[in-house]
């Protein structure tokens, strides 16, 4: 075992604890990071205003001439927070670079549900006829608005990467599907793939099969813990990505020991940052420690 393999089972150990021994409401607002920036725009495409924070990484003000890939967080205002705390910590042990973490807040309740969920998805499926989502508009909101926002105002490079928790996770996968080249990256924690019958696995089955994807990594997670619905949806889209995924998706999942729908996203963020960044590819570099995990290159 090399050190640099050591320090990321100590760092992806530290963070464990802290998810399971603050175990909350996982759309509480936290506190700010320390240096975090709160900002907020005038959205046209949703016709209201948006807030969003940016996390930027410790270097930022002191090397004028670097640029740093992004990491986009649905609910930033519970997600974003710790999300920059992994990514802070792995890239002092060298397990991946610095990044800017934007987190885009939700507005809570039946608007959050409206922007995280498909268009072709009813925002509650026990309604036959009730309302369908609008994440086509959210979809084009994040890459016609805020995305060039934070490309303007910050010195950006690629890999852009997406993440999102529980309904943001189904979001996250469904971007895959409508705008595949917006993102290289995609973390999609605690899916609710299970809804309307699983239908964003069998989605993404047909788009597979179509060779639609572009060069990317999508990574999944769930807490083993988690209930059967999440469970079952959840091994229904490994078993289709093991059958069908093409050569040039990088992919991984992970279900992370001991977590429930609460404290997933945090126990699996720095699984699923090291699949992305530390592939072992290299002399040295770590392998991806935690959760009942396995790659799939």
């Amino acid at each position: 075992m090399t050190w640099k393999t050591i320090l990321l089972v100590g760092a992806v150990a530290l963070i464990s604890s802290v998810a399971t021994t603050i175990v909350r409401d996982a759309l509480e607002e936290e506190e700010l990071a320390e240096g975090a920036l709160r900002a907020s725009m005038a959205s046209a495409v949703l016709n209201e205003a948006r807030e969003y924070t940016v996390h930027l990484p410790e270097s930022y003000s002191s090397d004028g001439a670097r640029r740093y890939p992004v990491l986009y967080v649905l609910d930033g205002q519970s997600q974003a927070g710790h999300t920059a705390e992994s990514a802070a910590l792995m890239a002092r042990i060298g397990a991946m670079p610095e990044v800017i973490v934007v987190g885009v807040s939700s507005m809570g309740g039946d608007a959050r549900n409206r922007d995280y969920t498909p268009p072709d998805m009813r925002l509650d499926t026990d309604k036959a006829g009730g309302e369908m989502g609008s994440g086509d508009r959210f979809l084009a909101f994040l890459r016609d608005e805020l995305i060039p926002v934070v490309e303007r105002d910050y010195r950006t490079a690629r890999p852009r990467m997406f993440a999102g928790w529980s309904r943001g996770g189904l979001f996250v996968t469904y971007s895959l599907l409508a705008a595949p080249a917006l993102f290289d990256a995609r973390f999609a924690h605690s899916p609710a793939l299970w809804r309307e019958n699983d239908l964003i696995v069998m989605q993404l089955d047909t788009f597979l099969a179509s060779g639609g994807s572009d060069d990317g990594f999508l990574f999944l997670s769930l807490g083993e813990k988690e209930n059967e619905k999440m469970r079952d949806a959840f091994a229904h889209a490994i078993e289709m990505l093991e059958r069908r995924a093409p050569t040039n998706l990088r992919w991984r999942s992970a279900m992370t020991r001991n977590g429930v729908h609460e404290t997933n996203a945090r126990l699996a963020t720095p699984i699923g940052l090291c699949g992305l960044f530390a592939q072992g590819s290299e002399p040295g570099a770590p392998s991806c420690p935690g959760a009942t995990s396995t790659a799939h290159y």
